[in-house]
């Protein structure tokens, strides 16, 4: 798994959840999502893409 794309997704995931925020007029969510979380949601992001793209590759 690239870090790097990992470390890109995580990035977008938390700004996702700002826009959230702020299209609900919230000055900030009740429980807003740890670091920890932001990096397994990218971390499973990547795994389910990456394994999308084996099984295209076996199927072709």
């Amino acid at each position: 798994m690239d870090p790097k794309a990992v470390e890109k997704l995580e990035a977008k995931i938390e700004a996702a959840v700002a826009e959230v925020i702020v299209n609900m007029g919230l000055k900030k969510l009740p429980l807003l999502p740890s670091r920890h979380t932001f990096q397994m949601m990218a971390k499973a992001a990547v795994a389910v893409y990456e394994a999308a793209v084996e099984n295209r590759r076996r199927e072709e």
